[in-house]
């Protein structure tokens, strides 16, 4: 898989990766809840929020994005890897690669979120460092620190 900035031109595939995931976890889609996936264009590269999608060839396999929320601090979004790639260490080399490029911007820090229902993503999330910061009705926060 090769992890490499998102073109203007994939997005409508970028968003239809992200939708076919939430419509095998919910069964449906609410558009009304991602309203950032309409343009991911301008709502990720611009500045310092920045979207990546990993390709098999010419078929692209799982996104992931990071948004500045200060100056040390990032959030990791938008996470999602096609079913049939699944359990072959692409969601890890996404992470990792998101880890890589919000340090190389000066984070200290990345923080996420994810619908608590969803065990296969905590148990991801805490297996490749972060940490619950607090749950609320329908979501588990994380974090993660990077030493200086």
């Amino acid at each position: 898989m090769q992890i490499q900035a998102i073109k203007e031109e994939q997005c409508p595939d970028a968003k239809e990766v992200i939708l076919d995931g939430f419509l095998e976890r919910f069964g449906f889609i609410d558009h009304s809840l991602n309203p950032d996936i309409q343009d991911i264009w301008k709502e990720y590269m611009q500045g310092d929020d920045l979207f990546y999608v990993g390709m098999d060839g010419k078929r692209m396999v799982c996104t992931g994005a990071i948004r500045r929320e200060c100056r040390d601090t990032f959030q990791v979004v938008r996470m999602s890897v096609v079913k049939a790639y699944r359990k072959h260490g692409l969601g890890r080399r996404m992470l990792v690669h998101l880890e890589d490029k919000a340090k190389s911007l000066g984070a200290r820090r990345l923080i996420l979120e994810t619908n608590k229902q969803w065990a296969d993503a905590i148990h991801f999330y805490q297996k490749n460092g972060y940490s619950v910061t607090h749950e609320d009705a329908v979501s588990c926060y994380f974090e993660k620190e990077f030493p200086m």
